[in-house]
């Protein structure tokens, strides 16, 4: 239960490539976008930061694409760290640290709304959902 407002977040998030069959070459980015990012969980110490981080880099890219004033993904990772560090100023620190380090990664790769950016989504959608998966699993190392 601790994890259901991250969890239900994550599954609400509707899948990019439900509208059409994706081509090819879409296949093969969406494909390098899920190895950039299994590549950066390795850096992460443990799956609420990971999944901080990815919260971060959707938060960016919702931003970009419909406004500054949308503030979804924002809200979903504050409400995170209040479940997992209500008291904890230190952890709150590291889960923000990576929140924004996946904001500047995606904000360094992006600098305006594309296609190619429904394919991060995509990868990023999938990795969030994969991650509250794990993160839901009672019998998972804390």
């Amino acid at each position: 239960m601790k994890y259901f407002l991250v969890i239900f977040a994550l599954f609400v998030a509707t899948p990019v490539f439900a509208q059409s069959t994706p081509t090819a070459a879409e296949l093969s980015a969406l494909k390098k976008a899920e190895n950039r990012i299994d590549e950066n969980m390795l850096t992460m110490s443990n799956l609420v930061e990971a999944l901080s981080n990815n919260l971060g880099q959707l938060h960016y890219l919702r931003t970009l694409c419909y406004s500054d004033d949308d503030q979804k993904w924002r809200e979903a990772a504050s409400a995170m760290m209040n479940v997992e560090a209500p008291k904890d100023s230190a952890r709150r620190r590291q889960l923000i640290r990576a929140f924004n380090a996946g904001y500047y990664e995606q904000k360094e790769r992006f600098e305006e709304c594309a296609n190619s950016v429904a394919i991060d989504v995509a990868a990023l959608s999938e990795n969030g959902r994969r991650l509250s998966v794990m993160l839901g699993d009672p019998y998972r190392e804390q």
